[in-house]
């Protein structure tokens, strides 16, 4: 179980306070941890929908879905994204698997007190193809499959994919 480790801390907001950029980032922060930790507690990690994996010559498809990963975060994966696996060998006996991390990455430039600085973020998903034990593209990251050849031809296996607990669908 991993609870936080300090009180939770929000910003009190009245009339005439001013605010600070940190203020904002703390209440946004606040939120965030607060939808992390509901999701933690009560969902668990793994798929939450679709996330499908399919082989295409030397590339591992995935569909559009979404999962959450170990620190509660949504990973949404709103169109259909492929990964080259042309490194996957008949040697890597199913040592190699696919998943999908949490990723956030500054998106447009404004000018700050100090210079350019992010105006934005976007989250997005990363899918990677990582060797068991390596410890995956990132440690809260979703395993969707296993990938290994059968011969020359690719082949995905998501008999590993552990699914989120929902309510009203039962355990799956």
């Amino acid at each position: 179980m991993t609870l936080p480790d300090a009180p939770r801390r929000r910003v009190n907001y009245f009339e005439g306070r001013l605010l600070s950029a940190d203020d904002f980032r703390d209440e946004q922060q606040a939120g965030r941890e607060r939808s992390w930790l509901h999701n933690r507690m009560l969902h668990g990690s793994g798929v939450v929908e679709g996330l499908d994996v399919s082989v295409d010559g030397d590339v591992v498809v995935v569909s559009p879905g979404m999962a959450i990963d170990a620190v509660g975060r949504e990973i949404v994966l709103t169109e259909r994204a492929g990964v080259d696996g042309s490194a996957v060998t008949p040697d890597s006996h199913g040592r190699v698997h696919l998943a999908v991390a949490w990723d956030e990455v500054p998106d447009d430039e404004v000018v700050g007190p100090d210079g350019p600085v992010p105006g934005h973020y976007v989250e997005r998903p990363r899918l990677a193809l990582f060797e068991s034990g390596a410890g995956g593209p990132d440690s809260a990251g979703v395993v969707l499959a296993r990938v290994h050849r059968a011969g020359a031809v690719l082949v995905a296996d998501g008999s590993v994919r552990r699914h989120v607990r929902r309510s009203g669908h039962g355990d799956r």
